[in-house]
């Protein structure tokens, strides 16, 4: 019995070894399922492509054709307004007339003339020049001792003025006899006969 029981033993034991053998066979031939996951998934990470290079000038580069179309598209619209509806209005046409350009003339006031000597006949041209003798030797500048008298014509100064304002001629008045131009002592002589004729000189040369 006990030989018996012993080679059951032996029996199955061979049978649980040649089980147990076969399977470690068939687990060896068939992967492991989490073995299996772990190689597909790292042939997955393998066969992933890395990632393409970044052209650094491919997206810095910037060309006038995608420069003018950034332009375009940022831009506003912009409206035209037609030429007809500006609100500027033309500035109006000026008529410009040329003329003769004017010239500045001074007007000054002329002095004075001494009044034209008039016409003096022969004979108070004679009487004029015996007076001239008698009284200064036809010496225009000569003085009295006494200063009383001066001139040609030996007119006193109260004479002569009077003589000088009755002629019209003011200029005169005031001045010395002796001073003045020659003409001018004929021209108050001459006035003085036609006022009062040979009077003054006493009657002489008539």
């Amino acid at each position: 019995m006990d030989e018996l029981a012993a080679s059951r033993r032996r029996v199955w034991f061979g049978m649980i070894m040649v089980v147990a053998f076969g399977l470690l066979i068939i687990g060896a031939l068939l992967p492991a399922p989490s073995r299996s996951l772990r190689v597909e998934q790292a042939s997955a990470d393998e066969t992933v492509p890395a990632p393409a290079p970044v052209d650094d000038t491919a997206s810095v580069a910037v060309t006038p054709t995608t420069v003018a179309q950034a332009v375009t598209v940022a831009a506003p619209a912009t409206t035209e307004v037609p030429a007809t509806t500006s609100t500027t209005q033309p500035a109006p046409s000026t008529t410009t007339t040329t003329s003769a350009p004017r010239v500045a003339t001074a007007v000054t006031t002329p002095a004075p003339a001494a009044a034209p000597a008039p016409t003096v006949p022969d004979s108070a041209l004679a009487f004029l020049a015996c007076i001239r003798n008698r009284e200064s030797h036809g010496n225009y500048g000569a003085v009295s001792s006494g200063g009383t008298y001066r001139g040609a014509y030996q007119f006193s100064q109260s004479s002569w003025d009077s003589s000088a304002a009755h002629a019209g001629r003011s200029d005169l008045v005031g001045q010395l006899p002796n001073l003045v131009a020659p003409a001018d002592q004929d021209a108050v002589a001459y006035a003085l006969y036609q006022w009062q004729g040979a009077a003054p000189w006493g009657g002489a040369c008539t």
